[in-house]
């Protein structure tokens, strides 16, 4: 099942907006779009979901007209059309949604001075609530000594003290989840249980001999009882010292058994009590972790009142990197224990575009690791990463390639050149590599004579493109248009266009004769070209450098990919586009 499209109504900077993007379960679905394009109002229409309907501070109404009524809706691939509104939420129906976004918010303190008074402001981060409400205080009624007299004459040889697997969260949470405690109603189970502790209490020897007793004569009638078998395995499977063997196993099994009978409903209030104890310790190691300003602030979770929260450092004592690793980790634990859904929604919405590359990979082993735990437990989550940072253009983007998915939510005037792109899908060819990565990839100063038409025609490529002049004449129209037009571009031709133009200027100021012919043949990359002029005394402008997010951009393609996109939204920025019209 994947989500189809999004469509979202009168929310923030949104009126209406039909995003189709077809996002995939249990990968990260990256959504790039520049600054002002909405994304935070993506991420608003998702925050702003309640269990039975939409509902928006009035701040986050389109134009603040609460007249607007919003509106969200998703469409999946099962054909199902998911919808909320002042009025509903069947998203509510399928999803559990959480959504990961900036945690600062201005504060306002009014103060006198001399009898006037003045505003002092501050920015603070908002403290995270993991746990709203702890659960009560209850314990497990496990008393070893009790627990062997109740067992009957051979307890204290058989029976080992267990108190420690009731310090053990993941323990019982399995057992809660796997085992079928019901069925230890059943009379078949009640006679059972009851038979085989007569019998054992009735051998005589050490625990060792008794031990070896069960396992040749109850043993495998312990074992026609599924549950008590399921119980058994599971103990076993955590390798607890208590627990040597199998009969240790189910001995262990009865012991738990017993002591979830006499405690009654309070046996379950045991174990949420232990759940959070496991998830108080889980959530303050994994925050120490990763805590970067630990010399300076003990950050770690606290009760307050009745709930376990985070207090953080005022935003201006931290960077905003830290603060933003910080509280996106600490969001995150708190988001998988809100989801309890098989399907679930995570929005992050911008919060890891100011990290330095260790912080942004430490975001993404958490973003990989919990997608690893959804599907470890057969559960569908969607990460929806909203970003302006391109992962193509981005290196300390590292997820595999292979598992993201890239969504650009503007859209662009934009046409790709499908002979264009042939030729660069080709470029590796033997029979034309050199010739066009020499001049049709690059600045050549002496073009007219070159003509690769027998290349061409066996590779299928534009014959009228054979001759670098006539390309050339191409890539110069698309420029003009581009800089002069308002109108369909290719973008792919303007990075040709501006790689040329820059290599050419530069070339025209090298006056050595050797130091033009090392700029046009031996130094490869368009970079690499501006380096060696510098080094040899030419000055650059720094725009010849700027523009390297435009002419650096990969045109070593495989077949079927197309850069054409994310090049197109660089292009409409009028800096950019002012930058390209003075270099031409």
């Amino acid at each position: 099942m994947n989500i189809k499209t999004i469509e979202i109504t009168n929310i923030k900077g949104i009126e209406h907006k039909l995003f189709i993007l077809d996002l995939v379960p249990n990968r990260p679905n990256i959504l790039v779009a520049p600054n002002g394009f909405g994304k935070s109002s993506f991420a608003i229409a998702f925050d702003s979901l309640k269990s039975n309907k939409i509902e928006l501070d009035d701040k986050h109404y389109f134009r603040k007209n609460t007249e607007n009524r919003p509106v969200l809706s998703l469409v999946l691939t099962t054909g199902q059309t998911l919808l909320a509104d002042d009025n509903q939420n069947t998203i509510n129906d399928l999803f559990d949604v959480f959504v990961i976004n900036n945690q600062t918010e201005p504060k306002s303190i009014v103060q006198s001075f001399s009898g006037k008074t003045f505003a002092k402001t501050s920015l603070d981060i908002v403290t995270t609530v993991l746990i709203p409400t702890i659960p009560a205080k209850v314990g497990f009624s496990y008393n070893s000594t009790d627990m062997k007299s109740n067992f009957g004459t051979n307890g204290g040889k058989l029976l080992n003290n267990i108190s420690n697997l009731f310090n053990y969260g993941q323990l019982f949470n399995r057992i809660e989840k796997e085992v079928d405690f019901t069925r230890f109603h059943l009379k078949n189970y009640q006679i059972t249980l009851v038979a085989a502790l007569d019998q054992i209490n009735k051998q005589n020897g050490t625990g060792n001999t008794i031990k070896g007793w069960i396992q040749v004569n109850i043993l495998p009638t312990f074992k026609t009882l599924n549950e008590f078998k399921k119980l058994a395995d599971i103990i076993s499977s955590f390798g607890f010292p208590e627990v040597r063997d199998e009969i240790d196993a189910y001995l262990t099994a009865w012991q738990l058994l017993s002591v979830k009978i006499k405690m009654g409903p309070e046996y379950k209030k045991a174990c949420k009590y232990l759940y959070y104890l496991d998830e108080k310790e889980d959530c303050t190691k994994t925050i120490e972790s990763i805590n970067p300003v630990r010399e300076r602030f003990d950050i770690k979770p606290k009760v307050e009142g009745n709930s376990l929260v985070v207090n953080w450092p005022k935003a201006h004592e931290i960077s905003n990197g830290q603060r933003d690793i910080l509280t996106f980790i600490a969001l995150l634990l708190k988001s998988r224990r809100n989801f309890k859904k098989k399907d679930c929604i995570l929005v992050i919405d911008e919060i890891f575009d100011y990290m330095d590359d260790a912080n942004l990979i430490t975001f993404q082993y958490y973003i990989s690791t919990f997608i690893d735990e959804m599907k470890r437990q057969k559960r569908r989550i969607f990460p929806i990463l909203l970003t302006h940072l391109d992962p193509l253009f981005f290196n300390h983007f590292c997820f595999n390639d292979t598992k993201i998915k890239v969504h650009y939510l503007k859209e662009t005037n934009i046409k790709s050149n499908q002979q264009l792109l042939k030729l660069i899908y080709k470029r590796g060819e033997p029979s034309i590599q050199a010739s066009v990565d020499a001049y049709y990839f690059h600045y050549y100063p002496s073009i007219s004579a070159i003509d690769l038409t027998g290349e061409f025609k066996a590779l299928k490529l534009n014959v009228d493109w054979a001759k670098p002049d006539k390309f050339f004449q191409k890539i110069y129209r698309e420029v003009r248009r581009y800089l002069l037009e308002d109108d369909i571009v290719d973008p792919i031709a303007i990075c040709f266009g501006v790689r040329i133009q820059i290599e050419k200027l530069v070339y025209d100021l090298i006056q050595d004769p050797d130091n033009k012919r090392n700029f046009i043949e031996s130094i490869n990359g368009t970079k690499n070209k501006l380096h060696f002029a510098q080094s040899i005394n030419i000055h650059i402008p720094e725009t010849y450098f700027l523009l390297g997010i435009i002419y650096n951009t990969s045109l070593h393609l495989s077949e079927g990919q197309d850069i054409s996109k994310p090049l197109g939204l660089k292009l409409e920025n009028g800096t950019i586009k002012q930058m390209i019209r003075n270099i031409f």
